[in-house]
């Protein structure tokens, strides 16, 4: 588990608002865990250029 503390602006703290009352869920930490999950990430390192990371 990693635990991530954010600061968020007034505008972005009114929409995890909005979107846990919205979604019926308990805390705003509920309603980032589930709005991250709209995103989809993808890692690569970028400073190998001559070696191959995945072997």
């Amino acid at each position: 588990m990693t635990k991530i503390q954010i600061d968020l602006d007034e505008e972005e703290d009114r929409i995890v608002e909005i979107y846990k009352l919205t979604n019926r869920l308990k805390t705003k930490q509920d309603a980032i865990k589930k709005m991250v999950k709209y995103f989809e990430a993808e890692i690569k390192p970028k400073n190998l250029k001559d070696r191959e990371y995945f072997k």
